[in-house]
């Protein structure tokens, strides 16, 4: 039985004591004397139990025998336990009990385990090292993550298919249309792969829906004079480089975006620059560790799988000292 369907038995138990008992089910519980709130502790002891007997059943509610006999029989004409051998019982999927004694598991070769080739690194997303693209200038001040992508398309858990719907209320009509004044449904800015914000990018609710659906459009990156910390941190594991400067520098960029298509923007991770088009270099901190993660294409899943070899090693060790586990 799956989860939703043993919480829908078990709502149903907990309301049906005032629901007077039809059908086949009626007589049973009503000769046990067990109530359906009763009846449905009785289902989540199952659910929860490699295997179950009458015996079991009556020590863990409280019940005489024959009140568990008669439950368990319920239980098995809707499904909930099969029959195994003579009076043991198991949930559907489970494994029967068996007298057999547990065989323990062999010793794994810890020489050979070391010896293994080494398997590819994992990333799930692309290194960033320089960059050079359009600017798409957007001086609005505390664009929120309900605006970079709002709520309604908050209903996927994968990465893709989010760019169409970036800045989604600010890019469409209700009808669907696009807004041409919106900077990024401008033909000089359509390909943009960098923004150029206002203060406190990134703020309101924590989503990481956000960087996302940045990511899935083309930006690899956001220059801005701040950052709400979690946005700021959801940035580099998903390829995206925030960058903070002061608002003078900001400025300048600023302009030099409003240049349009034939202005593009010098982003230098290695070096720490971002290049105007006019040649004018701005410096930027970020912090070594997470330049380190953007430079590999290491999200937090990468920085797991880098250490493979090590958990493998460490699960072969404790395996071998303790087996039965």
């Amino acid at each position: 039985m799956n989860r939703r369907g043993f919480l829908s038995m078990l709502g149903s138990a907990a309301v049906m004591p005032a629901v007077p008992l039809r059908g086949a089910f009626a007589a049973p519980a009503a000769a046990a004397g067990y109530s359906r709130y009763m009846f449905g502790l009785g289902v989540f002891h199952a659910a929860t139990q490699p295997t179950l007997t009458a015996a079991e059943l009556a020590s863990q509610l409280r019940i005489p025998l024959e009140q568990s006999s008669v439950m368990i029989a319920e239980m098995q004409a809707k499904g909930v336990l099969k029959e195994g051998a003579s009076d043991v019982f198991t949930a559907h999927g489970g494994k029967l009990r068996t007298s057999q004694r547990r065989t323990a598991r062999p010793k794994p070769d810890l020489n050979k385990m070391q010896k293994a080739p080494k398997v590819a690194q994992e990333t799930t997303m692309e290194k960033f090292d320089k960059l050079s693209g359009i600017a798409a200038p957007m001086p609005l001040v505390n664009i929120d993550t309900d605006m970079i992508i709002p709520k309604v398309f908050l209903k996927t858990i994968k990465r893709t298919g989010l760019g169409v719907n970036l800045f989604d209320e600010m890019r469409y009509d209700r009808q669907g249309n696009e807004i041409a004044d919106f900077v990024l449904n401008k033909p000089a800015y359509r390909n943009a792969q960098i923004i150029v914000a206002g203060d406190n990018f990134g703020c309101g609710s924590s989503r990481e829906h956000a960087p996302w659906a940045l990511a899935d459009f083309g930006i690899k990156s956001v220059i801005s004079t701040s950052f709400a910390d979690i946005f700021y941190n959801n940035c580099f594991k998903n390829g995206i480089l925030p960058i903070v400067l002061p608002q003078a520098a900001v400025d300048v960029l600023m302009k030099d975006a409003e240049k349009g298509a034939n202005a593009r923007l010098d982003v230098d991770l290695v070096e720490q620059t971002v290049t105007s088009s006019d040649g004018e270099v701005f410096s930027f901190e970020v912090d070594s560790f997470k330049k380190h993660c953007l430079m590999e294409g290491l999200d937090d899943i990468g920085l797991t799988m880098a250490k493979a070899s090590s958990i493998d090693a460490f699960e072969a060790k404790a395996s071998a000292l303790r087996p039965w586990v």
